[in-house]
């Protein structure tokens, strides 16, 4: 079971500033960067938040992953106090995140009036919302990316993983069926990494969410 005692100090800040800033004042995890930019982003302006929104930048633009250019865009609005371009909408980031790593081809749906994202499941059972018409503005499609993109954030972090044994045998887990399955019964034998892991794949969730929002010329109001 992953217990990430960093997310969880995190997540109980809130939307509080103060309690925002004792969290990200301390060194951030460079595979926490999109959680620390959300956290961020949803508490009020401050001026040490402004001061940790920069150190965010920097080191978002060294790591480079997918969304990260995304948040620093964000990030620069708010630590200059200007108005971003793109259309707010309140979806949840990891919700969407979720969405997108499903089957390729999948279709779900985001609500842009109330940002409620309907998953392709309850289309499927005819579940869908009562008022649901596809070729209204109002309905945003969501196609699922398939498996590709996940299987990409695992190998970038087998990449990372400094015991060489432990990274040879889920080197070793990734070739095949079953991937996913083999990888995660391996690394759940260990628990730090297993903790880091899902840290790790939620970031990129993250980010994933933040670059295709982006890409519809919209950025998300609820952070987290």
């Amino acid at each position: 079971m992953s217990r990430d005692l960093w997310l969880k100090q995190l997540r109980i800040a809130g939307a509080d500033t103060r309690s925002v800033e004792d969290v990200l004042t301390d060194d951030v995890p460079v595979d926490g960067l999109q959680h620390a930019g959300s956290a961020l982003l949803r508490a009020e302006r401050s001026e040490s938040l402004v001061a940790i929104a920069r150190s965010l930048i920097e080191a978002l633009d060294e790591r480079g992953w997918t969304g990260d250019a995304e948040l620093i865009a964000e990030l620069k609005h708010y630590a200059d106090h200007t108005a971003a371009d793109l259309i707010r909408l309140p979806v949840e980031l990891d919700e969407l995140g979720e969405t997108l790593d499903q089957s390729a081809g999948t279709e779900s749906f985001i609500d842009v009036v109330d940002g409620a994202l309907w998953p392709a499941q309850l289309f499927d059972v005819d579940q869908g919302p009562a008022d649901f018409d596809p070729a209204s503005d109002r309905w945003q499609l969501v196609v699922g990316l398939g498996s590709k993109p996940a299987y990409e954030v695992i190998q970038r972090f087998v990449a990372t993983i400094e015991q060489p044994d432990l990274a040879s045998r889920l080197t070793d887990a990734l070739a095949g069926s079953g991937t996913f399955r083999r990888f995660s019964t391996e690394l759940s034998r260990h628990e730090g990494e297993y903790t880091r892991w899902h840290r790790f794949r939620d970031d990129a969730r993250l980010g994933q969410a933040r670059a295709w929002l982006a890409d519809y010329g919209y950025q998300s109001n609820r952070q987290l």
